[in-house]
Parts: structure tokens; sequence; C-alpha cells
């Protein structure tokens, strides 16, 4: 396994890191290409101080529309390549849902649109979606019985322009999730803006990594867990990116 060259290695602080969205399953969406890309970002995280990842790969209507059954097998060789280098890290299956018409059913239908097997869905919108498409998806898979986890709010237009409405979205039970290179500014001035806005208003419960290949979107939640100790403390950090993602990992089956 190459190691990737162009890294600054640092610890990670907290210890113990939980990766909730990723892309790093290799062959099924745009993420990781292949086994050697998927082992390197493994790697990656580890080095970081990840000890927990989530795989949640997209499913998304006439673009990523793998069947379970190739998921899981493409899980299965990750996981059993993973064991021999990273014995102590934990891989679990999930998938980052686009939303549609038919979202409930499909959840309903097959166990991997929920991350470990709980009832959290990890659901993504597109950044032109209205407020109004958005809290309607999102109502109702919390009138189903699921708990709704909003990928990358600070994308959506509408949710990010207005902080209101996204308190209107956690007083709904919606819980809030942000990338890591968001946080640290890698996305824009008004993404990081928002973020921050987010965790000063406590409406934030997760950071994930969002990682999709090795240069242009790689694994940083190591560097994001040593700024939000220095800017937020360490209580703070260990609370988005330890023991919220770890209640996740709990309720799976």
């Amino acid at each position: 396994m190459n190691e990737p060259v162009f890294r600054e290695q640092r610890p990670a602080h907290p210890p113990g890191l939980v990766d909730i969205h990723c892309h790093i399953l290799p062959g099924v969406d745009d993420g990781a290409p292949d086994m050697k890309t998927a082992m390197t970002m493994l790697r990656w995280e580890y080095e970081d101080g990840v000890r927990a990842i989530i795989l949640t790969p997209h499913f998304r209507l006439h673009m990523f529309e793998n069947e379970e059954a190739e998921i899981r097998a493409a899980y299965e060789r990750l996981s059993k390549a993973a064991e021999k280098h990273f014995p102590d890290l934990e891989l679990y299956l999930g998938c980052e849902l686009h939303a549609h018409s038919d979202m409930v059913a499909a959840i309903k239908g097959r166990e991997q649109f929920r991350l470990t097997g709980s009832s959290y869905v990890l659901v993504e919108f597109s950044p032109s979606d209205s407020a109004k498409y958005i809290r309607n998806n999102l109502y109702r898979l919390r009138s189903n019985g699921f708990e709704p986890i909003a990928a990358h709010v600070e994308r959506y237009r509408s949710v990010a322009g207005d902080l209101d409405f996204a308190g209107s979205l956690v007083d709904m039970g919606v819980k809030l999730q942000v990338n890591a290179d968001s946080v640290l500014g890698r996305s824009g001035l008004r993404a990081r803006r928002f973020c921050r806005e987010l965790m000063e208003h406590d409406m934030l419960h997760f950071i994930g990594s969002d990682a999709h290949d090795l240069r242009a979107r790689p694994p940083r939640l190591g560097e994001c867990a040593e700024w939000l100790e220095k800017r937020m403390g360490t209580a703070y950090a260990e609370t988005v990116m330890i023991d919220n993602p770890r209640e996740i990992i709990d309720a799976g089956v």
C-alpha cells in the first residue's frame, strides 16, 4: 500500500474520531475507484485518529443505483482487507440517499439506506432545492419513524441563507451534518461562516469528511478535530465528532 506523499501527517485530538459520511467504498459511486485508493484513504483516516467509519455510498435515481447485493459485496471485500491492516478500525455500512418522492418506501424496503441498520438516514438534497421541499421531505421521514440527518447542510442555499430555517429543522428533530472542509474554510467563506454560526447556536450535530479521493476531496477529520479543540474546546469536539456519531453506531442492528 503506497503512502500519499503529499500529505502532512498530524496527530488527531481527541482520539477515537468517527466519520459518518464518506465515499471510500470502492467502485460504487464517484468516490474511491478501486481497492488501492480505498485502502490508502482508510490509512489516512486511521492516522488522523479515526477509529470508526460509516461508509455512505451515494444512492441517487438515474445516477447511482447499485443493487444492495453489490454494495454489500464491496463492503465485505473492503472490511476483509481493512481488518489485516487496521484491526481496531470499525467499518459500518450506510448510504447517502438523495431525496426523492418515494424515499420513505425505499428506506422501508432496503436496510442499507439506514446508517448501520439504525433508524438514522443520511439525506442529501440539491443546492437549489427550496425550503419547502427540504422541510416536507424531512418531515415525512420523521413522521414515519426515521431519524433524518441532513447531509452537508451548508451547501443548500435555502438553509445556509436562513439560520432561523435551520433552527426550525432542528426543532423538528432533524440532525444537521456539515463537512470538515467547510468548517476549515476550504469550501468558501459563506460555508465556513454558516458552519460556525451553527456551532455558536448549538445546532450542529455531526461533522463528516465526505471524502471522495486522495487529492481533491480527501478526508480531513483530524485537522478539523484540532481546529474544533482550539476554537470550541475539547468537550465540544468530542460531542460532535465522537459522542453523537457513536449514538448512531449504538442504535444499529
